[in-house]
């Protein structure tokens, strides 16, 4: 079976399906997914299915040398030798049986089978399971059994269960405004920017796939909170609609809070209907609304949001994001503070 994994990357096109069958080829594999079909249904059993099998033996490593796009490749890949993501086949097939063993008890389990249901029914990434690593590994091989896991936490549901009512075909009336809002907040939220020097170059790598000594890697759960923060924020951007605002509350879809999100450098409110605006009626290459890591990654100061969390991240506007440039927010009121006082010393302002 090996081989076929090995031939499924050099394709001109990855297709999971091809691998999908040579697996299932096996009886005790067969006898799994008819597990899954009859607790999930046949197409959400496959999602699963391929959720485990892309994240036990596949990664999607940024193409050297350019640094421009991913291209699929096998855990035991020669350009992997030296790198704490690399796992060898038998480790693979190991983590992949372990992995269809726990899917196949939770489908069981009612909780965990509607948790899997709104996963498999929500996804906004190919292959996107409640799936990933239970630690940063960074001196060690971060792909092993022992630092795998499902993960069935309330505060993952959450993410799920907004997605579910947001991008509901209930919803008319914003359904399209939040699935092109969704588009932006995946790609702040999950894959990495286009780093061209130091030793971890990378680009539209998942995050928990970069290297792990990166300063843009993060958990996939992590990653999952912050598409939660930034969804949360919108919601409370000034002007947010009251009656959907009154229907998350009523749903306890969300918590809401008395604060308006503002955009942390400029205190300034940030407003929904332009937000929504822009949104629907994009510009390339402009935006009011940024999103920005309130202590930048490169930055070598220590400080207690340290890293790609949701702690660290914010919307944040363009004026905003311009004036932090690579400075912590923490700096960059200290230094508005240090221009207003020397204004005042030179008598521009009282």
């Amino acid at each position: 079976m090996i081989d076929d994994f090995n031939n499924s990357v050099n394709a001109d096109r990855f297709n999971i399906r091809g691998i999908i069958s040579v697996i299932l080829q096996a009886h005790k594999y067969r006898e799994i997914q008819n597990v899954l079909e009859e607790y999930l249904g046949v197409k959400k059993a496959l999602k699963v299915l391929q959720g485990i099998v892309r994240f036990s033996f596949y990664i999607e490593p940024v193409k050297q040398p350019k640094i421009e796009t991913t291209k699929f490749d096998v855990r035991w890949s020669q350009s992997l030798r030296e790198d704490q993501r690399f796992c060898s086949y038998d480790e693979c097939l190991t983590i992949f049986d372990s992995l269809i063993e726990d899917v196949s008890l939770a489908v069981k389990d009612d909780e965990k089978r509607a948790f899997l249901d709104i996963v498999t029914n929500r996804s906004l990434m190919s292959y996107e399971l409640n799936l990933g690593y239970v630690r940063r590994v960074q001196d060690g091989n971060i792909h092993s059994l022992d630092n795998i896991s499902f993960f069935w936490g309330d505060d993952i549901k959450q993410v799920y269960l907004l997605r579910e009512f947001l991008l509901c075909s209930e919803n008319p009336e914003f359904v399209i405004f939040f699935k092109r809002a969704y588009e932006k907040v995946i790609v702040k939220s999950y894959l990495t920017d286009r780093v061209l020097t130091g030793l971890y170059k990378t680009n539209r790598e998942k995050r928990w796939e970069c290297n792990p000594n990166s300063v843009h890697f993060a958990l996939r759960q992590e990653s999952l909170l912050i598409e939660a923060k930034l969804i949360k924020q919108i919601c409370h951007f000034e002007g947010f609609p009251q009656d959907l605002r009154t229907i998350l509350s009523e749903n306890n879809i969300m918590v809401f809070s008395t604060e308006i999100t503002k955009c942390p450098i400029t205190l300034d409110l940030l407003s929904f209907d332009q937000f929504k605006f822009e949104i629907e009626n994009p510009v390339a290459g402009k935006s009011s609304f940024q999103v920005g890591h309130l202590h930048p990654l490169k930055s070598l100061n220590e400080n207690q949001y340290v890293g790609h969390t949701a702690e660290n991240i914010s919307w944040i506007s363009s004026v905003g994001n311009r004036i932090q440039g690579e400075l912590s927010a923490e700096e960059t009121g200290a230094l508005i503070f240090k221009i207003i006082d020397n204004y005042k010393r030179a008598g521009l302002i009282e």
